[in-house]
């Protein structure tokens, strides 16, 4: 922060001096010129040249003066605060009376206990039924586009039991036959429904 208030602020001062001098020289050189041309129009462009050159040139003194002032408090500022000082932290140590207190002896009479004249009575252990592992139903899913009948019996004409859509979870079972160049399957749906459905517009899935 020091080094932004003692050499970025003076340099910018020396900066915006340099720029009004140059301003002042352009208005100066516009002047000039203007006295020199021949028609009005020329006179009027040179001289508004001069002015706005003369503004400028104005703008730029008071941004020297700015970063002049503002050089100057920063150092007084600077120079006013204290610089911390670090302090030994003193320790202190605060002395604790300690209380001891004395044991004092017990006398302790030992007493008989009669023995038991009964054994006691030591339990046993009994197994556990080891658990079955019971096989997982194999599913399938309606895969045909649209759905598919599911028949009481295999064929194309038998009995139409439901009409399964796209997607539909089944349950298959054991059953499978061959009729009408198709082959089918027994299948249950989650519903309970038992029938038969072409294997080929169901896809068993993988246990």
């Amino acid at each position: 922060m020091a080094v932004i208030f003692n050499v970025v602020l003076p340099i910018l001062a020396g900066v915006s001096i340099l720029a009004m001098f140059y301003f002042i020289w352009r208005a100066f050189n516009a002047r000039y010129k203007a006295a020199r041309q021949p028609y009005n129009v020329g006179r009027q462009e040179a001289r508004q040249s001069a002015q706005v050159n003369l503004v400028r040139a104005v703008f730029a003194l008071i941004l020297a003066l700015i970063f002049l002032g503002v050089t100057g408090v920063s150092s007084q500022m600077l120079e006013i605060m204290p610089e911390p000082t670090a302090t030994p932290a003193q320790r202190t140590r605060t002395a604790t009376s300690e209380s001891t207190t004395v044991p004092t002896a017990t006398k302790i009479t030992a007493t008989s206990e009669p023995s038991p004249t009964s054994p006691l009575p030591t339990s046993s252990a009994t197994p556990l039924p080891s658990a079955t592992n019971t096989p997982e139903p194999v599913t399938a899913t309606v895969s045909s586009g649209v759905g598919v009948w599911l028949r009481e019996a295999p064929g194309t004409e038998t009995v139409q039991l439901e009409w399964l859509l796209e997607g539909t979870s089944l349950f298959v079972l054991a059953g499978q036959e061959t009729v009408d160049d198709l082959q089918w399957q027994q299948v249950q749906t989650e519903g309970g429904q038992t029938g038969w459905v072409a294997l080929e517009f169901i896809v068993v899935n993988e246990p």
